[in-house]
């Protein structure tokens, strides 16, 4: 029970523990985030706000609290901001908070985090030519059949509600496929968590304010005072600066396809948390889809045992 796979696992060494440790209670705290984003996020999309203006209160208000910081940090080029800015900024949420008003909680559980390691898998694949390891592969069959599970929900429904989920489902899946590709960059271009979340955030907002003001509908005006204050908390600091932080703090010492695995587990705490908050009942097949992607994730993060 002891070699390099334990203690790359389990940081019980006196090597590195601190760096560990603190990769694992920031993923710890971005999967509780997370899931609470589905749910406020699901919830706005039954609301006033339209999916533009919640993306607008998340650059918007994460822009003021990154300028707090911006003197502490030193940014990336501009090539590198704009990047994150286009994937893991304005390409996810764009996606995402349109299709919060087109499909429930559940498949938006499975669609984002739950599909999240099969495309970073892919794309790593792709990209950079990591192929992912046999117990990944296990895995990521598991949440490939949860996707699947999932597809066939939305076709149990009549035609008009099935046609909308599968704007959104689809809609889902390119805002998980965005935030794969961030995740990569990540690695890629590595950099301080904190320098990369201020990156990001101002690289969000001044592309995509101008556009929202000029050009997008918008009812902000029309919408109560607290569903704007809840939205703009919640998307603006928490997802957009706190999370990102502590998602960048993660990836950076516990690795891009680790991380991503680990954040399958939302899925199953935040469909099951639909149920009472939202009034969104689970199906059998929505139902087997979190079973699937859940067992993907903790097969996933299993090593091999390719060394003894």
């Amino acid at each position: 029970m002891t070699g390099p796979d334990r203690r790359s696992t389990f940081p019980d060494t006196p090597g590195a523990p601190l760096a560990a440790r603190a990769g694992w209670l920031a993923i710890a705290a971005t999967i509780c985030i997370w899931t609470g984003f589905i749910l406020v996020s699901r919830a706005g999309g039954k609301g006033v706000l339209t999916g533009w203006d919640v993306a607008a209160l998340r650059f918007g208000v994460g822009a003021l609290v990154a300028l707090f910081f911006l003197s502490r940090v030193r940014l990336p080029p501009l090539r590198v901001i704009a990047l994150f800015s286009l994937f893991g900024g304005i390409g996810y949420a764009v996606t995402v908070y349109s299709a919060f008003r087109m499909a429930p909680a559940a498949h938006a559980a499975v669609l984002m985090p739950g599909a999240l390691p099969f495309e970073t898998a892919v794309i790593a694949w792709l990209w950079l030519g990591q192929a992912p390891s046999r117990m990944q592969r296990i895995g990521l069959g598991l949440i490939f059949a949860g996707i699947v599970l999932t597809a066939a929900d939305t076709f149990s429904h009549g035609a008009q509600l099935t046609g909308m989920q599968m704007t959104g489902d689809a809609l889902f899946l390119c805002g998980s496929s965005a935030w794969a590709t961030f995740t990569l960059l990540l690695r890629r271009y590595p950099m301080q968590p904190l320098a990369a979340t201020v990156a990001i955030t101002l690289g969000s907002a001044i592309i995509y304010l101008p556009v929202w003001w000029l050009f997008l509908p918008t009812t902000l005006g029309q919408a109560p005072a607290a569903e704007i204050l809840v939205q703009a908390l919640y998307q603006g600091v928490l997802v957009v600066f706190v999370a990102m932080l502590l998602y960048a703090l993660a990836v950076r010492h516990l690795g891009a396809q680790t991380v991503a695995l680990l954040m399958a587990v939302v899925p199953g705490l935040s469909a099951l948390a639909a149920v009472p908050l939202l009034d969104e009942p689970l199906s059998a097949l929505a139902l087997a889809g979190l079973a699937a992607v859940t067992a993907g994730a903790v097969v996933g993060t299993r090593r091999s045992p390719e060394k003894n």
